[in-house]
């Protein structure tokens, strides 16, 4: 808790490395030499960081004491690369193996910690289908989490189409995540880990953003709640305007949309993850629902503000208390489907 209010992180991280799966996959995949692709950057800066990557569900929940979330909402570490691995029954395999991991990870306290289940969407739609059915009824994830990179296809592709109709008919949450790493570089060949995360997570939400509203994915599945996280929000109310100004001139090329672009963004089922120290976020709310903004930690990310996050948001006098209230508690309910009781973490709403 903070400031009174019950703080539910709808992005946190597990540490999914390879010892991870090494135990869990099928014997024929656990001598590999590396469990997924990468790019090989070194996040730890030679180790400095590797105290900030909590190996246990108790060092988790202990730093969200530290913290003061009281709830956190989990996608995976070593999974955002999964749209990397190209070879079909690995990939399935991946996702069985984490899944049951996170499972037992949130097991530490199922009332803190809840998993979003890792889905072989982009090289198998039935089996994917079949993950996210299995995660969601059998180890109680509250959503499915979609990489916003794929080698030949963007996340709203049609090949996708019965994968979102299911999860719209099921009401399971879709989040869509970047990895962070240099999926865009072909585009613009950096050298370094800086010039390459700059341009990853937004621009790839920009990218993930465009494909789902123009496709009318919206429209065909008026159930289905996505949303786009860790880029931040202040392109939002931009990228709403330009998509706008873009279909004037063009809307025969969305043929299923009944509306303009930002009236998708609007239509409340579309949620973003703020940054807690952005600027841009007091104004946000004019242009896109306030009652669809949700608060990411990133914990434990080398680039996340660990133990300060929550209080950088809670403690800023720019932003009301009904606005925290719905970043930190009411939005991200609404999002994954689930109903926290206030009093169970010594407080009431």
């Amino acid at each position: 808790m903070r400031n009174g209010m019950v703080i539910i992180d709808a992005d946190g991280h597990a540490v999914d490395y390879e010892p991870v799966y090494r135990g869990r996959l099928p014997q024929e995949y656990r001598q590999r030499a590396a469990i997924y692709p990468s790019d090989n950057f070194d996040r730890t800066q030679n180790g400095k960081l590797a105290g900030k990557r909590p190996l246990t569900p108790e060092q988790n929940l202990a730093d969200n004491d530290r913290e003061g979330i009281d709830l956190q909402i989990i996608y995976p570490t070593g999974g955002l690369n999964l749209t990397r691995v190209r070879e079909r029954d690995y990939a399935v395999a991946l996702c069985r193996a984490y899944n049951d991991w996170l499972n037992d990870w949130c097991a530490a306290d199922r009332n803190r910690l809840k998993g979003v289940a890792i889905v072989p969407l982009h090289v198998d739609v039935r089996a994917a289908i079949d993950e996210m059915e299995r995660a969601v009824a059998k180890l109680g994830a509250v959503g499915v989490m979609i990489n916003t990179y794929d080698r030949s296809r963007n996340v709203a592709h049609r090949d996708f189409w019965p994968f979102y109709e299911e999860c719209a008919h099921q009401g399971v949450a879709v989040g869509f995540h970047a990895s962070g790493s240099d999926t865009l570089d072909p585009l613009c060949h950096f050298d370094n880990l800086l010039q390459v995360h700059t341009l990853s997570h937004a621009p790839e939400q920009l990218i993930a953003c465009t494909a789902v509203i123009y496709s009318g994915l919206l429209e065909k599945y008026k159930d289905l709640r996505v949303a786009f996280l860790e880029a931040g929000i202040g392109w939002v109310p931009f990228w709403m305007e330009h998509m706008d100004e873009e279909y004037e001139f063009r809307p025969f090329d969305a043929p299923l949309l009944k509306a303009k672009p930002s009236d998708y963004m609007s239509c409340g089922r579309v949620f973003v993850s703020c940054e807690p120290e952005e600027k841009t976020l007091r104004y946000v709310p004019e242009f896109f629902p306030a009652d669809n903004i949700l608060f990411a930690s990133d914990y434990p990310h080398w680039d996340g503000q660990f133990p300060y996050s929550v209080a950088t948001l809670a403690d800023r006098n720019d932003l009301s208390d009904n606005l925290k209230r719905k970043i930190f508690f009411d939005n991200p309910q609404r999002f994954y489907g689930i109903d926290v009781d206030p009093a169970r973490f010594g407080a009431r709403q």
